[in-house]
């Protein structure tokens, strides 16, 4: 194989470093969005100190969530995670650059393709809601932008395989070390009186797409606007290694709960939708037609009467039960969507129809391969693929920059 050429080397270097590829709209005065990919090293296998005699030093990072049964207090494992990530965050209006506390980092390659980076806050386009799917009074579709961010010991991984950001390699599976964690900010179109609990939700303007039809929302982000809208935070994503987990990692999501009373930051007005460690592959359909609930997962009360009481046309927060957010397709599940992650794509989800409000795959069986308890650093599928160690984000980088 030929060897780059030096422009083709450049160019990757540049790309690497692009913080969006669309215009910022004409005299904005406002702040923009730019990258931070100055990614610490992967910390090396420490096998020994160096010196016959010496001890090996502790270079363990912090992980407080560690110290939380999630089975037992899923909860209070939830909102130390959410605290852990707001802290030096929200004060910078998570612009994580500045956080005094603790570096934080973005993904990189995430501008380059039709749903990339737009030039305000760096967000991306999401999955849409589709029309009532989230309340019966959600007359429109509703687009939702996001951003996500790694913490140190999850940057690493990326400063790893983007060493030399003009010839990135990544030639094995990946594996996130203990103390990584990653949050992800959800931003959507929804007005308070489509959506209800979205009152008083924290606002930033945005790049995103126009929508003539209020009841279809665009399928990709390739057309921008060309001038800023307003996006309102509707969720809150979060993942944390952890071994105690079968799969290797704990998710979870909260949901913006405008509803809260007494919370001056509403930046803060989030209700836990639930916690999530592994996709409970037992749980087929007959076992739920038998009675049987997620072990895997757990859904907050309070969040479970938020989602009825709005009266969206979704069954339940995730497949039969599992975990995912208000954004999130309820065919998929946090942990299942993300286990996906790998060097080669693979759909997140299986064909199916909606009947009787309850989810009716095509093909159940193929179905719950997407449920199955996917170890960390392993592949959801074969075909020679490497493992992204759940991690979307690093696979769609990759892809762009492969691309």
């Amino acid at each position: 194989m030929a060897a780059p050429s030096p422009k083709k080397l450049q160019d990757a270097a540049e790309q690497f470093h692009t913080s969006s590829q669309y215009p910022v709209p004409e005299g904005w005065e406002g702040d923009v969005f730019k990258i931070n990919v100055d990614y610490p090293p992967p910390a090396p296998n420490v096998a020994a100190s160096g010196y016959e005699g010496l001890p090996i030093p502790d270079t363990t990072p912090s992980a407080p969530w560690t110290e939380i049964d999630f089975r037992e207090k899923p909860l209070e494992y939830a909102m130390l995670v959410k605290e852990y990530c707001w802290e030096g965050n929200r004060s910078v209006d998570f612009v994580v650059q500045d956080n005094t506390v603790r570096p934080w980092y973005h993904a990189p390659w995430m501008h380059a393709s039709a749903n990339g980076r737009e030039p305000l806050k760096g967000l991306t386009f999401e999955r849409s809601i589709p029309q009532y799917e989230f309340a019966r009074t959600q007359s429109s579709a509703l687009q939702n932008w996001a951003i996500g961010f790694y913490n140190s010991p999850g940057a690493s991984v990326f400063g790893g395989v983007w060493a030399d950001p003009s010839q990135p390699v990544w030639n094995d599976n990946l594996k996130f070390p203990p103390g990584s964690a990653v949050f992800k900010l959800l931003l959507t179109t929804a007005t308070d009186d489509e959506v209800p609990t979205m009152k008083g939700s924290p606002a930033w303007p945005a790049v995103i797409c126009p929508q003539d039809d209020p009841a279809h929302a665009p399928s990709t982000g390739a057309v921008r606007n060309k001038t800023a809208s307003e996006v309102r935070l509707i969720q809150v994503d979060w993942a944390t290694v952890d071994d105690r987990a079968p799969i290797g990692w704990v998710f979870g999501t909260f949901m913006y709960n405008g509803y809260l009373e007494n919370i001056e930051d509403p930046w803060d007005r989030l209700t836990s939708v639930g916690v999530m460690w592994g996709n409970d592959p037992q749980l087929d359909q007959a076992a739920v037609d038998a009675g049987e609930k997620p072990i895997e997962s757990w859904i907050n009360p309070e969040a479970e009467e938020l989602r009825l009481g709005l009266g969206g046309m979704r069954p339940s927060w995730g497949y039969n039960g599992r975990l995912n957010g208000p954004a999130d397709n309820f065919i998929s599940a946090c942990a299942s969507c993300h286990g996906t992650a790998q060097s080669f794509d693979a759909p997140l989800v299986q064909s199916g129809q909606l009947v009787n409000n309850q989810w009716v795959p095509l093909n159940e069986k193929l179905t719950m391969t997407w449920f199955e308890n996917v170890k960390a650093g392993e592949t959801f599928s074969v075909r020679g693929a490497l493992s992204a160690d759940y991690s979307l984000q690093f696979t769609i980088g990759w892809t762009n920059y492969k691309t």
